[in-house]
């Protein structure tokens, strides 16, 4: 048996609030389907017996009805052409309160489309070949229950286990409600052929037959460096391909600004804002920065430097000595300026800094 593993496609997934031109959505939103689209054209390609996606399908438990719509059509096209789709609830699109109900319920109407989300193992047989889900549980009861079922295994050609979390506590987004995962052959003595993991974005190998495919996009600039894509699986040989696909660049850069004048920093950045960072997401890390320097310098000249960006995030790492604690407030630019001065330096990492930049603009700007 040949299945294609996917995982953590974050449909509706949306930031930066900047529009792309052909279908009106957000920009980054419409990455996100784009990334889907490419995953489900080769499904239709490969044409594997299984499908299986291991979790966080949607972003939010309650999605939007375009990315509820997306999502339906292309697992209505698979279920038309004929091949099972097992696909298990992630942390993102499962509610914290039970009676709200799952987004997995419509689903699951679906023909050849087998969904586990309800806390509680699934056995799902699809030609001779078993395949187990465990969706993510609200509750550490509920998964130990889950785990406890595994133990009496009915026979079968062969097995398959799904899931969603961080295994072994070792691959987690460190996201408040993730799901540690056990080592599922160590806890309960039961050989998988292959063990299909959801929730850790990078593709990886955990252990012989147990893998992490990997986000279809990213969600964040900690994932810089890692691909995006889906696993090709042979059950049989236990060949596995991974296949990468086509995504919006993200970019970090750092300089160290030790010593620099604020005029040999514009030229630094200058030699980093190469041609591959246009349509990129970029992260422009200036580093021992000291205040004098930071003061003077002219963001929006940085900003000119990255025009072709997709969206440039400047972070400015700055050095606050006695020497200079005076300095720091001889020099005032314009209050633009120095709002935007104001929000780079601060730690929280939580404020969407470019949304308050261009609101402080608009306001401080006008007449």
């Amino acid at each position: 048996m040949k299945l294609l593993h996917f995982s953590d496609t974050h449909l509706g997934f949306s930031e930066y609030f900047k529009i792309d031109p052909d279908s009106g959505l957000n920009q980054r939103e419409q990455d996100f389907y784009n990334a889907w689209h490419q995953v489900i054209d080769a499904i239709v390609a490969h044409r594997p017996d299984v499908v299986v996606h291991a979790g966080d399908l949607f972003h939010t438990p309650r999605p939007s009805n375009r990315a509820i719509r997306t999502a339906l059509e292309s697992i209505q096209k698979i279920s038309d052409a004929g091949i099972p789709f097992i696909i298990v609830a992630g942390n993102h699109e499962t509610p914290r309160i039970r009676t709200t109900g799952s987004i997995f319920e419509s689903l699951a109407l679906f023909p050849n489309v087998y969904a586990a989300y309800s806390g509680a193992c699934e056995r799902f047989r699809i030609n001779d070949v078993d395949f187990y889900c465990i969706p993510h549980c609200s509750l550490t009861e509920e998964m130990d229950k889950a785990f406890a079922t595994l133990k009496g295994t009915a026979k079968s050609q062969a097995k398959v286990f799904v899931s969603h979390g961080a295994w072994g506590g070792e691959y987690g987004m460190g996201e408040f409600n993730e799901q540690r995962l056990p080592d599922v052959e160590q806890l309960t003595r039961v050989h998988f052929d292959y063990i299909a993991l959801g929730h850790y974005h990078r593709y990886v190998t955990v252990k012989e037959n147990a893998c992490y495919s990997g986000s279809t996009e990213r969600t964040s600039l900690n994932e810089h460096n890692s691909t995006c894509g889906y696993l090709l699986v042979d059950l049989d040989s236990g060949e596995r391909i991974y296949h990468d696909i086509a995504t919006r660049p993200m970019i970090k850069l750092s300089i160290d600004c030790t010593d620099l004048t604020p005029r040999t920093i514009y030229d630094k950045v200058e030699e980093v804002a190469t041609p591959a960072v246009r349509e990129a997401i970029v992260q422009l890390v200036l580093k021992n920065i000291v205040d004098e320097a930071f003061l003077q310098l002219d963001v929006r000249e940085i900003d000119a430097m990255f025009a072709d960006a997709f969206y440039l995030d400047k972070q400015f790492l700055r050095i606050t000595t006695e020497a200079n604690r005076f300095l720091s407030h001889t020099k005032i630019e314009s209050l633009p300026i120095e709002f935007e001065r104001f929000l780079a330096a601060l730690e929280n990492k939580e404020l969407d800094k470019q949304k308050l930049v261009q609101l402080g603009a608009h306001y401080l700007e006008s007449d």
